[in-house]
């Protein structure tokens, strides 16, 4: 089964025919990123709605049984996920309400710190707060699965310590392979690794050097990432962006907070390298991690087992 830790697309029939052209079987779809509840609750009942009209192409899927029933069907299995807390406000109980309506994975923090902790991109991060320790007990008790992608490490790290179920970074790299705010340092890897989580390896262009970064070069960096956590904890998080307008991206990173005051001010996508424009060249991924030497079992876990795994310890919790 081929597995895509995250995706932030717009979606529409013709993104899911070309999300199952790279022969992904699951994908983690981003459901959710500066809302409130009320437009958190709407973003669900949109893809309820979606599911319901184009039933013959996608299925949200609650647990690892409803995703090998989706592939068996042939269709998409989706889970549902915020990359922000800001829906849940102060009150945990909101994790058990929003696992009630089938989201499974919910980031602590965007891109701006929040009641739980500090961002990567701020100049200083706090650590997990008060109530982000009570968070990260709602989100065992519920069965959600904790990802730190846009986390601060020291954040990160406490939440680590602080789960008592392995947790994990959706999509990001290694900042040895590219130094960004956005990848993680080896020791807080390790220490994910350590309590038997997964860094979803990601394909976004400004977090793994640009566009001129080769297949065989960024194949290299799971094979060294592999050799240093182990290959069980190692997997794919594309964080791609597909059928979106140019001027989506100012949203997406900052929401209403930082807007920018002259239109050729806001920012635009960045270019994809040629071997990987979007999830249609997922399936192609398997050929670049031959050229590295993973045998074909370490290939299926990295494409896919590994999510696997995470997700059946995680969401049957």
């Amino acid at each position: 089964m081929l597995v895509d830790g995250l995706e932030i697309n717009n979606w529409n029939r013709s993104t899911v025919k070309e999300v199952k052209s790279g022969g992904i079987d699951v994908v983690h779809a981003t459901c959710g990123v500066w809302e409130d509840l009320a437009g958190a609750i709407t973003r669900i009942g949109d893809w309820r709605h979606f599911e319901r009209e184009n039933s013959d192409l996608i299925r949200i899927v609650r647990n690892v049984q409803e995703m090998h029933e989706a592939k068996d069907s042939g269709v998409l299995g989706v889970v549902l996920g915020f990359q922000n807390s800001s829906m849940l406000g102060d009150d945990p109980e909101m994790v058990g309400i929003f696992a009630d309506l089938g989201i499974r994975i919910i980031q602590l923090t965007y891109n701006i710190s929040n009641h739980l902790g500090s961002s990567c991109w701020e100049p200083e991060d706090g650590g997990l707060t008060r109530v982000g320790h009570r968070m990260i007990s709602a989100f065992n008790s519920s069965g959600v699965l904790i990802d730190i992608s846009h986390v601060g490490n020291r954040t990160g790290l406490e939440a680590i310590d602080s789960s008592e179920k392995p947790i994990a970074v959706t999509h990001g790299n290694p900042s040895s392979f590219c130094n960004s705010p956005r990848n993680k340092p080896d020791h807080l890897i390790e220490a994910l690794a350590g309590r038997g989580g997964i860094i979803g390896c990601t394909l976004y262009p400004l977090f793994m050097g640009g566009d001129t970064i080769t297949r065989l070069d960024w194949c290299r960096m799971i094979a060294d990432t592999a050799e240093k956590i182990g290959v069980n904890h190692v997997a794919i998080g594309s964080d791609s962006v597909v059928g979106w307008a140019p001027d989506a991206l100012g949203w997406m990173r900052s929401g209403r907070w930082d807007r920018p005051k002259q239109a050729e001010d806001a920012p635009t996508f960045p270019n994809w390298p040629k071997w990987f424009k979007g999830p249609e060249d997922f399936d192609s991924l398997s050929e670049g991690f031959s050229e590295v030497g993973f045998s074909s079992e370490e290939i299926a876990l990295i494409m896919g087992s590994n999510w696997i795994r995470l997700f059946e310890d995680v969401f049957n919790g």
